[in-house]
């Protein structure tokens, strides 16, 4: 069994790193598991994303972005605050990361 670290969390927001296996991403029902390429990947997408520029409108008439994930049919919605946390989070968790592969090799 691989030994978990949280290496980022931001209010309903935490990424685990489990060490030489997975990252999940734990957000309020949903769990998003990826290899460390996975991860990668998606958070150059996930980090970069201007909410003005893909601004749309919930059913309820909120305001939103949608984030498609590496898993097809399945994405991520956020409000202005809760990307702006999921973007932190991200962020944080790829520089853990690098502080990580520092300390280990």
């Amino acid at each position: 069994m691989c030994k978990k670290t949280i290496i980022a969390q931001r209010n309903n927001i935490a990424i685990t790193q489990y060490v030489n296996c997975k990252v999940n991403i734990w957000r309020r029902g949903m769990l998003m598991r990826f290899t460390f390429e996975q991860f990668e990947e998606f958070a150059k997408i996930a980090s970069k994303i201007e909410f003005d520029n893909y601004l749309e409108y919930a059913p309820d008439g909120i305001e939103i972005v949608i984030l498609s994930t590496p898993y097809n049919d399945i994405y991520l919605t956020f409000t202005r605050e809760e990307l702006h946390n999921f973007s932190s989070a991200i962020d944080e968790a790829i520089f853990m990361q690098n502080v990580y592969r520092f300390v280990h090799h």
